[in-house]
């Protein structure tokens, strides 16, 4: 039988899970709810949704639900899973986990207590360059992880701000951060579950907002509107994040994440205590006997291979599309792998809080001093 699905959202994100949620045979959307009734009809009729809502909870009261999806603002996470998981049902969520560790943690907490599953977009996780490393590490052609490095960079691409997305973006009520959380995530989600999603030590790391706290169009070379876009965005997150994180079998990691930064994104990659891997050029490092050894892929064949073999979820369509039939197959119990991405994605949040409150507090913090000083940012319904 499909899996009987609830979008909780009907803006970009809702269509956007909709749509990939309609290529799977076993999953079914069969209610969506949304404030914006106009836009909640508006999905329904693309999608042939039979039930609309303008609350979410009468959605879980009312319609027959095995699962929701959740495509709301950050702070807005926690006040929809905990009672979707208190109803009984699976979650899948937009990615951050949350705007904060705390109101993560109790995510995870409420699906736990419930026997419901969670899981949290990041679709690198299913990309083929991530499956070919993880390969890599699965057959412990790395050895032991020690260090590892990404960076998501871009030179003009702040939400609203640069001329898309909504002010929402940009506004810590609704959001909760900027770069770090928007895109950083990505990049921690992945490198996090490569070194083994070992618990977090200690993190150092800076936030900094170039917009907000000051402005030149001229510089930027930006064009008339961009000084009212700025002057009504209510812009208060960062642009700009980078930090480190310690953890505690030993191994670093060291991310940058930037709406807004005039330079290169720099080489994504792990290194362990037998060999290393590049994702954003893929190549593998290793030695034989005297020699350096620079490995390339065939990453198409190799898709190709795996996806004959043995139907892994990751080969499945794209790169999005993969995970919703993942996270269908976790709920079925008929899992071809298992990306515990729910996980992944609250250890990230330790990770990202840590090197917003280490901007706040000018020092390397613990990761108890990060769970002691992380709070509710979850606006109430």
């Amino acid at each position: 039988m499909p899996i009987e699905i609830g979008i909780v959202g009907a803006g970009n994100r809702g269509k956007t899970h909709a749509r990939s949620l309609a290529r799977l045979e076993d999953a079914d959307v069969v209610a969506v709810a949304d404030i914006d009734q106009d836009a909640a009809n508006e999905l329904a009729d693309e999608y042939d949704v039979p039930a609309v809502y303008g609350d979410f909870r009468d959605m879980l009261d009312d319609a027959s639900l095995d699962a929701i999806s959740v495509c709301v603002h950050n702070n807005l996470h926690a006040p929809v899973t905990i009672p979707a998981a208190e109803a009984g049902c699976h979650v899948f969520c937009e990615k951050p986990i949350a705007a904060t560790y705390h109101d993560g943690k109790r995510m995870v907490d409420a699906v736990n207590e419930a026997g419901v599953r969670l899981d949290v977009q990041n679709g690198r996780l299913f990309s083929d360059t991530h499956r070919a490393a993880s390969r890599l590490v699965d057959d412990g052609a790395l050895g032991d992880p020690i260090y590892a490095r990404g960076s998501y960079v871009r030179r003009r691409g702040r939400p609203f701000v640069d001329g898309y997305g909504t002010p929402g973006f940009v506004q810590s009520d609704h959001a909760g951060g900027g770069a770090v959380i928007d895109i950083g995530v990505y990049v921690i989600g992945q490198l996090l579950h490569l070194v083994g999603n070992g618990n977090v030590e200690r993190v150092s790391g800076r936030a900094v907002d170039q917009t907000g706290d000051g402005y030149d169009p001229e510089l930027v070379g930006a064009d008339a509107d961009y000084r009212d876009r700025v002057d009504t965005a209510g812009y208060d997150v960062e642009d700009l994040g980078f930090g480190t994180a310690y953890l505690e079998d030993g191994t670093a990691v060291s991310v940058v994440a930037a709406w807004h930064l005039f330079g290169p994104s720099e080489p994504m990659y792990v290194a362990g205590t037998k060999g290393g891997v590049r994702l954003d050029e893929f190549e593998y490092y290793t030695t034989d006997r005297d020699y350096e050894a620079t490995v390339s892929y065939d990453l198409g064949e190799h898709t190709v291979r795996r996806g004959r073999i043995d139907g892994d979820a990751r080969y499945q369509d794209d790169d999005y599309a993969r995970q919703f039939h993942h996270w269908i197959q976790q709920i079925q119990g008929t899992p071809d792998l298992d990306i515990p991405t729910g996980e992944l994605a609250l250890n990230a949040m330790m990770l990202m809080e840590g090197m917003y409150l280490s901007e706040e507090e000018g020092r390397e913090l613990t990761a108890a001093e990060i769970d002691e000083l992380s709070s509710s940012s979850a606006v109430d319904l």
